[in-house]
């Protein structure tokens, strides 16, 4: 049961089936193809885009990121639909975790102070509120037949006290990623690891964010710092629909804009690769939906992600010299890094 689960949610989350028509079905790409998509992709600083950055002028209000219009909505529209206008339902709920409590974290936390939020963000393999409240599940809504565009451009992260304020983050694939330095002083260097890129900028106290650009829709981005703080990371989903959302510490989501109707609901937990999922049928207005997964310490194993660029060494198809080295990451990812 819980390998047809997985088997069920990678198909949502790579497949997208449901949204667009059935010539939509693919997500990111693999092998070969993967990498000569990656190599002819367009390259972007981690900053305010230059003038051969700029989204087209005739790109929609929410596309972020500088590519061709045409290329963005052939890999989340390709069907060419108008955008849905009908009646549409809101779905409401909390999603919780049962069973084991989280192990603990394997990465090395500062101890001296310096990082408040670190081991509350970091400290477990996931997060866990009050009341079995689970944090950092990714939710879906899918198997409409619509297409319905994301609302903005962007996508905001906030970085405070060496931690994202998530460890997941959903998006719709045309959107970028802007990270914000939410401390009263200090500075932050993200970076998508995954993507490409020629520069790495700096994010300073209450300053204007970071703008980071994933060119194709894939589930295994990495959010990471290049300060060399290897435990500031957050897993990335880029997909071709926008009725998703991110649990928050007290485990609630909420998803608008969905077309009434039978759908698909997912929660699924990337630190532990399980998911739960129900078919309902919505109505117009607003709707609830909680859901409940359960973790077994003796089955259910923490996913182990990739080591950072830091790790790697500058070149990633070389074992690095020094675990935790700073160098200067790869500016394309390997053929056995690209996104999928």
């Amino acid at each position: 049961m819980k390998s047809a689960s997985l088997r069920t949610t990678l198909a949502i989350l790579t497949l997208a089936s449901g949204c667009s028509s059935a010539a939509d079905k693919t997500i990111g790409t693999t092998g070969a193809k993967a990498e000569a998509s990656s190599s002819n992709a367009p390259t972007s600083a981690n900053g305010p885009p230059t003038k051969s950055d700029t989204v087209a002028s005739d790109a929609p209000a929410w596309q972020g990121i500088p590519k061709p219009p045409a290329e963005v909505m052939s890999a989340i529209n390709r069907s060419g639909r108008a955008p849905y206008e009908g009646k549409t339902a809101v779905l409401k709920g909390h999603v919780t975790i049962t069973g084991d409590d989280p192990p603990a974290s394997e990465m090395a936390l500062p101890t001296d102070g310096s990082c408040p939020e670190a081991a509350a963000t970091y400290g477990k393999a996931f997060r866990v509120g009050q009341d079995h409240a689970l944090a950092d599940a990714l939710v879906t809504v899918t198997d409409y037949d619509a297409f319905v565009p994301p609302e903005r451009p962007a996508v905001t992260v906030k970085a405070r006290g060496c931690a994202f304020d998530r460890r997941t983050v959903g998006m719709t694939f045309g959107q970028r990623l802007e990270i914000v330095n939410d401390d009263a002083h200090g500075s932050y260097m993200p970076f998508l690891d995954g993507a490409e890129y020629r520069a790495v900028m700096m994010a300073v106290a209450h300053g204007d964010p970071i703008k980071l650009y994933p060119f194709q829709p894939a589930i295994n981005y990495v959010l990471r710092d290049y300060q060399g703080r290897d435990y500031l990371q957050a897993d990335v989903l880029v997909l071709k629909f926008s009725t998703l959302d991110v649990t928050g510490l007290d485990g609630s989501y909420t998803i608008g804009r969905i077309p009434v109707g039978k759908v698909t609901v997912n929660a699924y937990l990337p630190a532990i690769g399980k998911s739960v999922e129900k078919k309902v049928e919505v109505h117009e207005g607003d709707n609830t939906l909680d859901l409940e997964l359960t973790y077994d310490k003796a089955t259910d194993k923490v996913r182990a992600r990739p080591p950072g660029p830091f790790a790697r060494g500058t070149d990633p198809n070389r074992e690095a010299v020094a675990e935790g080295k700073f160098g200067a990451p790869p500016k394309r990812p390997s053929k056995n890094e690209v996104p999928r």
